[in-house]
């Protein structure tokens, strides 16, 4: 079955309606007999009056059935085009995210983190405000237009006419709110700038505490929300300036209506009657232009959908350049590795089954560089963990943290809770129950910055990936814990016919690996050298080359 994602709003629409036929065959039939029982009620009301100038005892036991099958016929067809809304917004929402999370993060870098939030949550709420509202609204009209105009034409054909104010109201309401495009499509960029804005801002307000200057983050969301306001005020101007069109064509119609009656002397209950049928017409056609606001704001909801879509649908300038220009060559036990590095290709020589070290000066490219491998790698069809030196955490327990993606077995979890031993996490809970159960907070909040690198290196350890990828990964504990943890990891054996690579400041780090490095921004691959090589030749003194010359002031 085709995405709905990759659908024009159309098509998503008849696709809709195709898929859910039965159930909106049952709203039609819902809507025909709520209709149908409210076009008698101008009759009756005006039997009603007739009889009561007349003296004569009105039954109402009828009446409370009329009321009674109104509201069950007029819930249920709401029920029944809600319904098959909101599992659409279920399913799109869900591709959606199935979509971002499958794809390389590097085709949709250019959306905030506040657009894709607005688009998943607000946008696709648009979208299913049209299937669910603004479909029922139009079968709404036409199933009621074509019991309400035959029954008026029936009674006095004059009178019809005398709708014609209330009709061109509408119609006028309905061509400037479809004017309004732009300016919701502005606006609903706006809101996912001023979404971006909150969410940075609570990002910034963890790091940085310049309590003295804090006021510029306010200046900062007041700003942008200043434009979403303008740009919301310039969308709605017109309808709040046309609305008084839609009240000033029902008073027309009225008494167009009752001037009819007067000139042709139908009696004082045939205004009534008038009255009923306008009021059943009014809420149509009321409809009818507020239909043309939702299906505009659609629209612009499903342009911003289709462009997100679009963008994670095509292969980034990444992607296209490492599949054309570099490749991947395993070569025994080394894998070659061709990349773009800065304004050159730089050949990297990883070591398969070993601990790979890649080193160099702050700045250089590193945690590029291990971007670039881990994607070659996964368009190379193999398995990879990479942990960033920010990582993300989810608001959840530690243990759905690490297990988040597959079902932990027992012996699985005794493993996760050896290496939150190993990696000196144990102390944050009495027992493994309740170290597995403490909740992190969202992006981990409630743990340091370490123990929040820590987790997620776990995490990498537990999946059965051929290459494990850590950019900086000890960089915020101490030499002592790292030296500890890697003994400890390689007495475990978790490293065992696994391909390790990292990048690392530290002349610690990298000696407990088995190969280095050493990369320049502007000298590409400067020297390799196994950590056995390079011991070899401080214990003899032979302190030349590169990769000493990097080391040289945290070795004095």
């Amino acid at each position: 079955m085709k995405s709905y994602l990759n659908k024009k709003l159309t098509s998503l629409v008849v696709s809709q309606f195709i898929h859910y036929w039965y159930y909106y065959i049952g709203a039609f039939i819902c809507l025909y007999l709520t209709h149908n029982i409210q076009s008698e009620l101008p009759f009756i009301a005006k039997d009603l009056a007739e009889k009561i100038s007349e003296g004569i005892s009105i039954p109402v036991g009828h009446l409370f059935l009329l009321a009674l099958g109104i509201i069950i016929f007029r819930t249920s067809s709401r029920l029944l085009f809600f319904y098959p809304a909101r599992v659409l917004q279920k399913i799109l929402r869900f591709e959606l995210m199935k979509k971002l999370e499958t794809v390389s993060p590097s085709r949709y870098k250019e959306f905030s983190k506040g657009q894709i939030f607005q688009i998943i949550g607000g946008d696709l709420e648009h979208v299913r405000a049209l299937v669910g509202f603004a479909l029922l609204q139009i079968a709404n009209i036409i199933i009621a237009l074509s019991i309400l105009v035959p029954k008026l034409l029936s009674f006095n054909k004059e009178l019809f006419v005398a709708l014609l104010p209330m009709f061109f109201a509408f119609i006028v309401f309905s061509v400037i709110v479809s004017t309004n495009r732009k300016f919701y499509r502005k606006t609903q960029d706006l809101q996912g700038e001023v979404q971006n804005t909150i969410i940075e801002t609570y990002a910034g307000k963890k790091t940085i505490k310049n309590f003295h200057a804090e006021k510029a983050f306010i200046d900062l969301f007041s700003k942008k929300s200043q434009e979403e306001l303008d740009n919301f005020y310039e969308a709605g101007k017109r309808v709040g300036i046309s609305i008084p069109l839609m009240p000033t064509g029902v008073g027309l119609s009225l008494v167009w209506g009752a001037f009819i009656i007067y000139k042709e002397q139908l009696g004082a209950s045939s205004l009534i009657l008038f009255s009923g049928f306008v009021y059943l017409f009014l809420e149509p056609i009321m409809f009818l232009a507020w239909i043309g606001v939702v299906f505009t704001r659609s629209a612009g909801a499903w342009a911003r959908v289709r462009e997100l879509v679009g963008a994670m649908n095509s292969e980034s300038d990444l992607e296209k350049s490492l599949k054309r220009e570099f490749s991947l060559k395993k070569k025994e036990e080394i894998v070659e590795l061709q990349l773009p590095f800065w304004e050159r290709d730089l050949a990297l020589k990883v070591h398969v089954g070993q601990k790979n070290a890649v080193v160099g000066k702050t700045g250089c490219g590193k945690s590029e560089l291990l971007i670039k491998i881990s994607e070659l790698l996964k368009l190379q069809s193999h398995t990879t963990s990479y942990v960033a030196q920010d990582p993300y955490l989810y608001n959840g327990t530690i243990f759905e943290n690490l297990s988040l993606g597959q079902d932990f077995s027992e012996e699985e979890s005794k493993r996760a809770y050896e290496l939150l031993k190993i990696f000196g996490l144990d102390y944050l809970a009495q027992d493994r129950e309740s170290l597995f159960n403490l909740v992190v907070g969202e992006n981990g909040k409630r743990l340091s910055g370490g123990q929040i690198k820590r987790v997620a290196l776990i995490k990498s350890l537990l999946f059965d990936s051929e290459f494990i990828i850590w950019d900086d990964p000890f960089s915020s504990i101490d030499v002592v814990l790292e030296r500890d943890i890697l003994k400890r990891l390689n007495d475990m054996g978790v490293f065992d016919g696994r391909t390790l690579i990292m990048s690392t400041h530290r002349y610690t780090t990298a000696m407990q690996c088995d190969h280095l490095s050493l990369i320049c921004d502007d000298g590409g691959l400067l020297e390799e050298m196994t950590v056995e090589a390079f011991k070899k030749k401080e214990e003899n003194s032979n302190l030349e080359g590169e990769i000493y010359e990097h080391f040289k002031k945290q070795l004095l």
